[in-house]
């Protein structure tokens, strides 16, 4: 295994930490460039912490592990905490069984759909404040991934992001959704039909 310098880990967690938490920065046509100096690294009160996972995981590793704590942890910096290691091995669970996973929390949403008499489309409709698929994500009964997935499959934040502009929790959660997509790399087509088959067409 080939392991990063620490300050090349300091400037992938920069980099990621922008493509996350802003809208105008994409780490991936950026190819991860950002200023970063030797000086603001060496001030960090978190310098062992990096240089551990400098020592431990190998590039590749180094993204996925940034990329688990943008998107399960600490979003607005803290992924070299106590728990960042906790985010990725959680992070690591979920994707090797995301198709599993998917499934599972669709047949939640499925439930409710059942329970309280409602089509697919209503998930997304906006009551009390924010749609049940908000909500759902919110109380974690359904993963980041789930809602990338469904946003390939039907895009929902545009008509999210267009009613919710002014919401305290939406836009971040749809920057989240946005900025984590092109990391999974999903199927849409075989997602697509996964979904289909677990709600059925007289739900739609």
């Amino acid at each position: 295994m080939i392991c990063m310098e620490a300050f090349d880990v300091y400037k992938s967690y920069l980099a990621l930490k922008l493509h996350f938490t802003t809208d105008k920065y994409d780490v991936i046509k950026q190819q991860g460039r950002v200023r970063a100096t030797k000086q603001s690294f060496f001030k960090r009160n978190d310098l062992l912490n990096i240089r551990k996972i400098a020592d431990t995981y190998s590039e590749k590793e180094v993204v996925d592990f940034l990329v688990a704590n943008f998107v399960s942890g600490d979003r607005w910096g803290g992924v070299f905490d106590s728990e960042a290691k906790s985010n990725y091995l959680d992070w690591k669970r979920r994707i090797e069984a995301i198709k599993y996973t998917f499934e599972k929390e669709i047949d939640r949403l499925q439930f409710i759909m059942e329970k309280e008499n409602l089509s697919y489309n209503d998930l997304f409709t906006i009551n009390n404040g924010h749609p049940i698929i908000l909500k759902k994500y919110l109380k974690k009964d359904i993963s980041i991934e789930t809602l990338v997935i469904l946003n390939v499959i039907d895009n929902f934040t545009i008509m999210l992001d267009n009613k919710l502009n002014e919401d305290i929790l939406w836009p971040d959660v749809s920057r989240i959704i946005k900025k984590y997509t092109p990391f999974l790399k999903v199927d849409k087509e075989k997602y697509a039909s996964a979904l289909r088959r677990r709600i059925g067409h007289s739900a739609w």
